[in-house]
């Protein structure tokens, strides 16, 4: 668990260009933001590039961010627009390494799927399109709420809410056939 206090002094030093302070929010933060990275790039070089493409992009934009997110927060939400980013880029798909899955976020909201183990969970999320994969990893695992997904994916609410619902539907229906899982 990250010090608040401790968070807040060292991006007040950001703020003045301290590159110790840099240092060191980024000694914090690598190893959480190289798991998001990852678990959309998958790939551990791909995911280090975004990853520091994310903190440069961070340090450089440090001035904009307000104090009514969290600093953690707001720093996964450029990693994962740089992630999507690298994404278009290089039309490569997200894909999911079972080693770096916190599943915290996904077993809060499990009770929208058929209770399964985390490796088949990931199984079925990989076959399924990727926009289907996107979405349900920015919700179940990242913990992602409809605004922030419709910014990082550039769609309406409506669309949104639609692709989760039938993402969650395909996943449903792989979960409880191929798998054997029940609601």
């Amino acid at each position: 668990m990250k010090d608040s206090n401790q968070i807040r002094k060292l991006v007040a030093e950001c703020k003045r260009n301290n590159q110790k302070a840099q240092l060191q929010l980024y000694e914090l933060y690598y190893q959480a933001m190289f798991n998001t990275a990852y678990r959309i790039v998958n790939d551990f070089d791909d995911a280090e590039d975004v990853m520091q493409e994310a903190f440069v992009k961070a340090f450089s934009k440090i001035n904009t961010y307000k104090e009514q997110a969290k600093f953690g927060a707001w720093l996964k939400r450029i990693v994962v627009n740089e992630a999507m980013q690298w994404i278009r880029k290089n039309k490569k798909y997200i894909a999911y390494g079972l080693e770096v899955l916190d599943t915290k976020v996904y077993e809060e909201k499990q009770e929208e799927l058929p209770k399964a183990d985390v490796h088949s969970l990931l199984k079925a999320l990989s076959e399924l399109k990727d926009n289907y994969r996107i979405i349900i990893s920015l919700y179940f695992i990242e913990g992602f709420d409809f605004e922030e997904i419709c910014e990082v994916m550039n769609i309406s609410y409506a669309n949104a809410r639609t692709m989760l619902s039938r993402a969650k539907q395909k996943l449903k229906q792989k979960l409880i056939k191929e798998y054997g899982f029940t609601k």
